[in-house]
């Protein structure tokens, strides 16, 4: 049946004065703030009114005559509410808030926009939103549904970034956890017995566990939280990697690779190739990082990929450049033990530990103060 819009009802139709419903078909543009607009017309807390516009599409008012859900259209899309007016008797598909949504950023001439839009969007202030921007990932909001999750990617992709979702429930799990004595060591090879090892000391190690279901990925996260380890479980959904050319041959079919993975031109891909290694592609998703290694492989060269949640950068730095304007930018980013860092006379490097978000952040404010860098994974 079609949609009775805002426009009046249906020709021909009599409807008694509470015949309709105002549905929320999406977040669209508006923020957290719009909670509170919706506290005069429906009981319920302020909780609850964030899930239903969340969880989209969703019911707003089950009984309203046309001209106040007319007017209510009116006010609610000028705040950036996608909604819409409808018969009583008109069924609509519900929204399920089983998605989880993560940010990844891929330019950084906008990260003041990025951030603002995060905070409009969770109602939360500047320093909570700087955190979960500089993170990795940047996981954003649970209990979402497709409508959000689309809108949220509308939102960010003119700022440079995008939303990646996954249903948690189903989703594949790996974890990573680290050990900085022997004690914690024996520990986690006892809770971890199938677990790959990688050392990295006489008496510690880090542990990784893989292909883990949301079940038992959380036995284990509450298992592990009890010891003196560090344990990151990431959703694969959310993993984004850095491919990395080690070694390929400059024949027409590696050129042809690199310009089409890159805004290379083939003048430019031949000089590239003979500068390897360097990074082919940054932060793209899982199976774009197969389909690059593959492509690699086929060409007759090798790569490798770096998962940038479990990676750590500092960055090195060149003379030159206005270090006192910049500094205010070091401190924002990268903390007050990285600010005083750079404010040492001659100071060539910031040691990190930085994201590769903060990185690259930090890497563009600097070149905007003169001050040329790059980054150094730790």
């Amino acid at each position: 049946m079609a949609a009775s819009r805002s426009d009046g009802p249906r020709h021909g139709v009599v409807r008694s004065a509470g015949a309709y419903r105002l549905i929320v078909r999406s977040i669209g543009t508006a923020d957290a703030a719009i909670v509170h607009s919706l506290r005069p017309l429906r009981v319920g807390s302020d909780a609850e009114l964030a899930a239903l516009i969340y969880r989209a599409p969703s019911e707003l008012l089950a009984d309203v005559d046309h001209d106040t859900g007319s007017k209510l259209v009116d006010v609610l899309r000028a705040a950036g509410l996608e909604v819409e007016l409808v018969d009583a008797d008109e069924a609509f598909e519900a929204g399920v808030g089983d998605l989880e949504v993560a940010l990844a950023v891929q330019r950084f001439d906008n990260m003041l926009g990025i951030v603002e839009v995060v905070m409009l969007v969770l109602g939360v202030d500047h320093a909570a939103a700087m955190k979960m921007v500089s993170a990795s990932p940047a996981v954003l909001l649970g209990a979402v549904s497709q409508a959000t999750a689309d809108a949220l990617a509308r939102r960010f992709a003119p700022l440079g970034a995008e939303i990646d979702a996954s249903r948690h429930a189903s989703a594949v799990f790996d974890l990573a956890a680290e050990a900085d004595d022997d004690t914690t060591t024996r520990v986690l090879a006892k809770l971890l017995p199938d677990a790959n090892r990688s050392r990295f000391g006489a008496d510690g190690g880090v542990f990784h566990a893989s292909g883990l279901d949301a079940a038992a990925a959380q036995s284990l996260w509450s298992e592990l939280s009890r010891t003196a380890a560090k344990v990151r479980v990431i959703n694969r959904d959310f993993q984004r990697f850095d491919v990395r050319l080690e070694a390929a041959p400059a024949t027409p079919a590696t050129i042809g690779l690199l310009t089409a993975t890159t805004s290379m031109s083939e003048e430019r891909a031949q000089r590239a190739l003979m500068r390897v290694p360097f990074v082919l592609a940054e932060n793209v998703r899982g199976p774009r990082m197969v389909e690059l290694l593959e492509a690699v492989r086929t060409s007759g060269g090798r790569a490798s990929a770096s998962l940038l949640a479990l990676a750590s950068f500092g960055l090195a730095l060149k003379p030159g450049g206005d270090r006192t304007a910049a500094r205010p930018w070091v401190e924002a980013i990268a903390g007050t033990t990285a600010a005083s860092e750079f404010s040492v006379p001659d100071c060539h490097a910031l040691s990190g530990p930085l994201t590769k978000t903060q990185a690259r952040w930090l890497q563009h404010e600097l070149r905007k103060h003169g001050i040329a860098s790059h980054l150094v994974e730790r």
